[in-house]
């Protein structure tokens, strides 16, 4: 394993912090990782940047862009005290999507940031110019990340919509839907322009491009002809608030086109 460089930064020795800094220095020397506390100097780019913050702006811009040159490829992790409640409300956005109060601390945090260091995916694989939602996705998931695999011994079809509402406009992309759930034991059946009074079996759909309030009441009317059914859309790049809203409209799983 390469030598992986941690730096905790900040005041970490505070009461509030207690429990999150044994819980971190405790995951980093379980895998044999050295940190350093308040460095003066960097010696190599660090591979992850703790800040135990306990006040607004206790962290210089000036500061982070120059840690930020130093480390180009470390996540920047704030751990924000009571202190910090509001900071994010009041046009003070922190240097990192990546950030947790105190009191959300949950032990999580920690094994994501132990997967990261040990070269796994986790939170902290996403890019470093992530945005909320992206974060939101990724910490609280509202779907299935995979199609469903076919169980032994059973005989299972999937309904791809062709012609129905703004879906399946895209023919490559229902032939591709179809291929992939051929891998899975399904027998896929299309729909064509007029769907069947009744189905047993899996329901597929691509959303194409078409505008959200059309996908959502498209949603809606299926799932009242087709209570019963597993549902699954297929939409570009889901945000998060999407993905809620189309799981709330009636459907089991949102998945991204592109996976």
């Amino acid at each position: 394993m390469a030598t992986v460089r941690v730096i905790i930064k900040g005041r970490c020795e505070r009461k509030e912090f207690t429990e999150p800094f044994r819980q971190c220095v405790e995951m980093l020397e379980g895998i044999g990782v050295t940190y350093r506390v308040n460095p003066t100097g960097t010696e190599e780019p660090a591979d992850f940047v703790f800040f135990f913050q306990s006040y607004p702006h206790e962290f210089l811009r000036t500061d982070l862009a120059r840690l930020r040159r130093e480390n180009p490829f470390a996540p920047f992790f704030f751990i924000l005290g009571v202190c910090c409640e509001g900071m994010l409300r009041t046009a003070s956005p922190l240097d990192s999507p990546f950030y947790r109060y105190v009191h959300g601390w949950n032990g999580k945090e920690t094994e994501q940031i132990r997967l990261f260091l040990t070269d796994q995916p986790s939170l902290f694989s996403l890019p470093l110019t992530a945005e909320y939602d992206e974060i939101a996705q990724w910490e609280n998931p509202v779907e299935l990340t995979s199609p469903l695999p076919k169980e032994e011994g059973t005989v299972k079809k999937c309904l791809i919509l062709t012609h129905f509402g703004p879906f399946g406009n895209d023919s490559a992309m229902n032939r591709l839907l179809a291929d992939e759930y051929e891998q899975l034991g399904y027998e896929p059946v299309f729909s064509g322009k007029t769907l069947p009074d009744a189905f047993t079996g899996t329901i597929l759909a691509d959303a194409d491009n078409s505008p959200p309030e059309k996908i959502l009441k498209t949603i809606q009317r299926l799932r009242r002809q087709f209570a019963d059914n597993d549902f699954t859309v297929y939409v570009d790049s889901p945000r998060f608030d999407e993905k809620n809203g189309t799981i709330q409209a009636g459907v089991t799983r949102v998945l991204p086109k592109i996976r």
